[in-house]
């Protein structure tokens, strides 16, 4: 029968283990997205090493923790073994914070901001069309004028920027799936927190569109999408943003349209000051 030698040093090594793997879970989890937004392979390889890091402590701990019951009991070798993983793994977390750094000392890689003079004839903040107009002015922004732009679409991504004629635009989606570039309707905190980084990556004229309010509403409420979308419209004032709503008044309650309607202006003028 398998039985705990020191409860102390068992829980603190189970402690340890299970940390580890959720770190490898979680890292193995957003380790694409990480990497693509690393956007060079220098980074992603320390990346690996990092992951690689918690892979050697977690055997480690698994060995500690067995050297704890009657299973290994206090065999030399695997304290051993166990002493050399825990070295390397050491080792490996001070070249990957090295290594991360190294590049930028070296000047090979350097944090340059992006800014580009605002236009003159734009007025930044948010506008209200059908769905056919919000199109057309986030097309017009986004391709024409050449304007970075987010979307935020109840359509997948490839299906969304094909029925714009659109190639690179980036699209969250808005659903339920669990998939990559999926977001789920409920999390309004992060989806303000990611628009947010967007709109504050750069000191650019930039442009937002959102086609899905009445979805995001049947699954937060009025109230809640209601505030989400003022916290937004501010945002992108301040930032040099367009946002873009698509609304069909027919499909909300008279509440909710009469507010977005003060609060936002219509995308017509909008489109006619672009022409102007």
């Amino acid at each position: 029968m398998v039985a705990v030698i020191s409860w102390g040093y068992f829980i603190r090594d189970l402690i340890v283990l299970l940390l580890s793997l959720a770190i490898i879970v979680v890292m193995a989890l957003i380790g694409r997205n990480a990497k693509n937004n690393m956007g060079f392979k220098y980074f992603s390889r320390v990346f690996d090493m990092v992951i690689l890091t918690f892979v050697l402590v977690a055997i480690a701990q698994t060995i500690g923790v067995l050297l704890r019951t009657t299973i290994l009991g206090s065999n030399q070798t695997f304290y051993t073994i166990r002493s050399v993983l825990l070295v390397i793994a050491a080792i490996f977390i001070f070249l990957s914070s090295f290594l991360i750094y190294l590049p930028f000392g070296r000047g090979r890689y350097m944090v340059v901001p992006l800014a580009t003079e605002p236009a003159e004839n734009l007025k930044y903040g948010g506008y209200w069309g059908s769905l056919d107009e919000v199109y057309k002015a986030f097309v017009l922004l986004s391709k024409r004028y050449r304007l970075p732009a987010m979307a935020v679409s109840r359509e997948p991504p490839e299906v969304f920027r094909g029925k714009l004629g659109l190639k690179l635009v980036p699209v969250l989606w808005i659903s339920k799936v669990n998939k990559e570039g999926s977001v789920n309707p409920t999390r309004l905190p992060y989806l303000l927190n990611y628009l947010e980084g967007f709109l504050e990556a750069t000191n650019m004229d930039k442009v937002i569109l959102i086609d899905c309010i009445e979805y995001l509403i049947l699954e937060n409420g009025e109230e809640a999408i209601l505030k989400f979308i003022t916290s937004l419209k501010d945002l992108t004032s301040i930032n040099r943003g367009i946002l873009l709503v698509a609304i069909d008044k027919n499909a909300v309650d008279k509440r909710v349209f009469n507010f977005i309607k003060s609060e936002f202006s219509e995308v017509s003028e909008l489109m006619k000051t672009l022409a102007s």
